[in-house]
């Protein structure tokens, strides 16, 4: 990591904060096609305030369904095309893995957080990471970014280890920028 850090960045987890997943015996599911690819209501004001308080804005999402063959890699890239044309985002990276693949990349390690600060010379210091799924609070802890738990009432999920919990994109995003001021 180079030592001469410059902007500040938040990490967006995809699915359950930025875009709805489908609900299934209380978990949430990441859209595979694009009829199912909507946005929460606050996305688009939320990327546009913190784009406008001085951050980056990278999209940190794993994408398993890739590797299970239960997502075709194009449908991914129209959602990403879709994420970058209707967005204030700076960067978009997939984790493509499952977990037996045992990767750098996939959340909670860190891997897609340290390849974002190294290719922004982002301040990690100062750089918060929201996510509705305890892995992406582990992932935000371990690379020294504050974290934000978005809490979507998902099975399992608790965000206990987060700096912060929130209700919504929307909230996370004004406890960011009145902690900056």
């Amino acid at each position: 990591m180079s030592k001469n850090h410059d902007a500040p960045a938040i990490f967006f987890d995809r699915d359950g904060v930025i875009i709805v997943p489908k609900r299934l015996e209380g978990k949430g599911f990441a859209p595979r096609e694009l009829k199912d690819f909507y946005f929460y209501e606050d996305a688009m004001s939320s990327l546009i305030k913190t784009r406008n308080a001085g951050f980056l804005n990278i999209v940190v999402s794993n994408q398993p369904d890739i590797a299970a063959g239960l997502l075709q890699f194009g449908v991914l890239n129209e959602m990403n095309n879709i994420l970058f044309r209707e967005l204030a985002l700076d960067d978009i990276f997939n984790c493509q893995h499952i977990s037996k693949d045992k990767c750098n990349c996939r959340k909670p390690k860190p891997g897609m957080i340290y390849t974002a600060a190294e290719k922004f010379n982002i301040d990690l210091s100062n750089s918060w990471i929201i996510g509705d799924r305890d892995s992406d609070i582990e992932a935000g802890l371990i690379a020294g970014v504050r974290t934000i738990f978005v809490d979507r009432r998902w099975e399992s999920e608790y965000g206990f280890e987060a700096d912060f919990r929130c209700e919504s994109l929307c909230e996370a995003v004004d406890l960011i920028i009145d902690h900056k001021v």
